[in-house]
């Protein structure tokens, strides 16, 4: 099987089509879906961790607490995954920092595409003024697609 399609989905508008069209995406080549939600979270290494110590699990499995944001997040990616007949998706999430863990994703599953919603702006790309989808396609390494 080829190498899977990766879409960052966070239930907004945008997200909605970047998803729509990364299934269109996969049934086109035939590829896997990794469906990526992300649960933002400022971490400061020299505080007290919040989510675990550092060699808990790991950055996509855990373990974490029960967020239902990404879980609920998960949920309504996987009704629509199902409705665009995907042969075969994956569904992971992480905390942190949403463009950096998009790439680094990308990277550790070998994505030959990412698909991101171009309003995918949280709580630290209001505070820091970053724009995800420009980092994405900035530090990808392979081809972005970004819907509006």
């Amino acid at each position: 099987m080829s190498a899977p399609i990766l879409v960052g989905y966070d239930r907004s508008d945008s997200s909605r089509r970047a998803l729509d069209h990364a299934i269109a995406r996969c049934n086109e080549r035939h590829a896997p879906l990794l469906v990526l939600a992300i649960h933002e979270a400022v971490l400061d290494p020299s505080g007290p961790r919040a989510f675990g110590t550092m060699g808990d699990g790991d950055r996509i499995q855990g373990p974490f607490p029960e967020m239902p944001d990404v879980h609920e997040a998960l949920g309504e990616a996987r009704d629509r995954v199902e409705e665009g007949a995907v042969a075969k998706a994956e569904y992971a999430w992480a905390i942190g920092e949403p463009g950096a863990l998009i790439v680094e994703t990308a990277r550790d599953y070998g994505a030959q595409l990412i698909v991101v919603g171009h309003s995918h702006h949280g709580f630290l790309g209001k505070v820091f003024g970053a724009d995800v989808a420009a980092e994405v396609e900035k530090h990808a390494g392979i081809p972005v697609e970004v819907m509006e």
